[in-house]
């Protein structure tokens, strides 16, 4: 039987994981509240590449540590998805799709957040059938995309996308982009372009924010303008992105170009009038004048 035949729901797979990014030094998961037992495993990535990979126990939690000298997330994708695969293969050499683990989440280590906060993200991600997810981010957050922030008295709401900074994916629908995180070190139009339309193609298209589940971001956001070492800076990564992703459509399903979410993705945000995007300014500036005034 197929893993993901009619007769296996997909949901059936691994323990959902969680990797949290250290710097090798500081304290580990310093950042996260240990408030509960974790309902998934952990995952801790060192990317100064100064600590030794392996399973370990630190601040009492069990975790397996990953280790590599990196530049930006994207690469922190790549590894993850690489170890993964050989975990898979060392385990059932001959499953060449898994079983993955239900979820992944990658988080910053500059996210402010706790155990059960990431319990309840991973419950609300089951009960909804979400494929897509992630935290919804403090109104004192640095941020790059307002639409990220924390609104009232609601559970979720349904997005295009969500951010790199603190996503969870379905674990066969992460190691589905696998080949598109070999040579992408900012992690650039990952979230923007290439999981939606993998998500389209595979039918994996629910996709949310949790306002049920607020964390804080508490570094600023950093600039996209760093040449790094394949030599291009994460915008030129980002349009490589977008472009693969539109070729993907071209090949596999070009009926979604007639589509509302084609539209909004690849064709209303990437070319946005003078009218929207004073729109845009004057949008973030009352919105941040509101947040000082509470």
């Amino acid at each position: 039987m197929s893993l993901y035949s009619e007769d296996r729901p997909r949901d059936a797979v691994r323990r959902p994981l969680v990797l949290v990014s250290w710097d090798g030094v500081s304290l580990p998961l310093g950042l996260v509240h240990l408030d509960a037992t974790p309902e998934f495993d952990w995952v801790l990535f060192d990317y100064t590449g100064r600590q030794a990979p392996g399973p370990r126990e630190l601040r009492g939690q069990a975790v397996t540590v990953l280790a590599a000298a990196t530049e930006c997330k994207g690469e922190i994708f790549k590894h993850l998805a690489d170890h993964l695969a050989a975990t898979i293969a060392d385990v059932e050499p001959n499953v060449g799709n898994g079983p993955w683990p239900e979820y992944v989440g990658i988080i910053d280590d500059d996210i402010l957040l706790s155990v059960a906060q990431i319990n309840t993200a991973l419950h609300l991600g089951r009960c909804e059938r979400l494929d897509v997810f992630s935290p919804s981010l403090s109104h004192d957050s640095p941020y790059s995309h307002h639409w990220m922030r924390h609104q009232p008295h609601r559970i979720y709401r349904e997005v295009d996308w969500v951010e790199v900074m603190m996503p969870f994916y379905r674990g066969d629908l992460f190691m589905a982009a696998r080949a598109h995180y070999q040579d992408n070190i900012s992690s650039w139009g990952l979230d923007r372009f290439m999981i939606p339309t993998l998500q389209q193609l595979r039918g994996q298209t629910r996709t949310a924010l949790l306002d049920a589940v607020m964390a804080s971001h508490r570094r600023p956001v950093t600039s996209g303008g760093k040449v790094y070492r394949n030599g291009r800076t994460a915008w030129e990564e980002r349009q490589i992105l977008r472009q693969a992703s539109l070729d993907l459509i071209a090949r596999e399903a070009p009926q979604l170009v007639d589509t509302a979410w084609y539209h909004r993705s690849f064709v209303r945000r990437e070319t946005p009038n003078k009218w929207v995007r004073w729109k845009r300014r004057i949008a973030r500036v009352v919105a941040d004048w509101l947040d000082d005034c509470r």
